[in-house]
């Protein structure tokens, strides 16, 4: 699938398949779809800008199936209840989020009637690997690390300040399209430079040792998710007081030990659902859960499916690595 059908059946439009050369376009949401308006700036075949400020009358889901695709997004307001796949959460306002390669596997699900206000950047390789590169050898490792660091930072506030800048920006002509390379190449700047001072911050507050310590605790869970590990175990195995290690988890991970494990039975759970044909309360039993009922309500908190619809879904849908993130 080219780069510009996979980001229209996305944005669920047609007009950009046919389009190869730079444009801009503002794009109407059709009456009986929503209100609202998503303006799209195409940087010739390798990279798309979205500026969106819409409401949906009806539940808006897309996937993200391209396993090259990089896509960042940040929102000035959302209102989603559903996690999207891509960080097992609901979005959240003045957040960062980014990913690459999530191949089948990333779905982002927009509440109906509220408003959704950010920006969608969708880059290819060719982009990133080849006409970044040129500019900047070794630019391309770079950014992918970048949008690894910065995954669901919620204090960005640069990143919100351009986004009001290009909204404030109402021209279409097909000159303005120098106006919006410079932000791009400003984003991208401000991913780079943000990546370098958190990984900085974090080798300046957290000695190494601590931060292996807290990757072996992270492995532990990993391998142990099914079982109730109390946090005094844990900190005794880290030879830390389970403050510190509370606070050095969350640092290296971005997320409390409770949820990293939850994280880590969720996608034990998947995985059952989708391979095996097992009753879903043996399944929650497995995982360490008294009833059906808790497991299937932190199942849906995190995923957004019962782990009855998820099983038909993942099935039904061909989505054999779906289960895998």
């Amino acid at each position: 699938m080219t780069f510009e059908k996979n980001i229209s059946r996305i944005l669920n439009i047609n007009f950009l398949q046919d389009l190869l050369q730079p444009t801009v376009k503002q794009y109407q949401l059709p009456p009986q779809t929503g209100d609202g308006t998503c303006r799209i700036i195409q940087f010739g075949s390798n990279a798309i800008m979205v500026l969106f400020d819409c409401k949906s009358l009806e539940n808006y889901t897309y996937f993200v199936q391209d396993d090259t695709l990089l896509h960042i997004s940040y929102f000035k307001e959302v209102h989603s209840a559903h996690p999207c796949t891509c960080t097992d959460y609901p979005l959240q306002p003045d957040t960062f989020y980014s990913h690459i390669g999530f191949c089948g596997k990333s779905r982002i699900e927009y509440e109906k009637h509220t408003p959704v206000k950010g920006i969608h950047i969708f880059l290819s390789p060719d982009y990133y690997d080849t006409y970044l590169s040129k500019k900047i050898p070794d630019s391309a490792i770079h950014l992918k690390k970048a949008i690894t660091t910065l995954n669901q930072i919620d204090y960005f506030p640069e990143f919100s300040l351009i986004l009001d800048q290009l909204y404030n920006y109402q021209e279409t002509s097909i000159s303005s399209l120098l106006f919006y390379e410079s932000k791009l190449t400003e984003i991208l700047a401000l991913i780079l430079q943000k990546s370098s001072d958190c990984r900085k911050s974090l080798t300046r507050h957290i000695k190494q040792a601590d931060i292996i310590a807290a990757r072996q605790i992270a492995e532990y869970i990993s391998t142990h998710s099914t079982q109730e590990i109390s946090l005094t175990f844990l900190a005794r195995m880290a030879y830390m007081s389970p403050a510190k290690l509370k606070y050095v988890f969350k640092s290296v991970f971005h997320c409390s030990i409770r949820d990293y494990r939850i994280q880590k039975r969720m996608h034990v759970a998947k995985e059952f659902l989708y391979h095996t044909d097992l009753p879903i309360s043996n399944i929650a039993k497995q995982l360490g859960y008294q009833t059906s009922g808790n497991f299937s309500a932190i199942f849906k908190k995190h995923t957004g499916f019962s782990p009855k619809d998820f099983r038909v879904f993942s099935r039904t849908c061909s989505y054999k690595n779906f289960s895998s993130q």
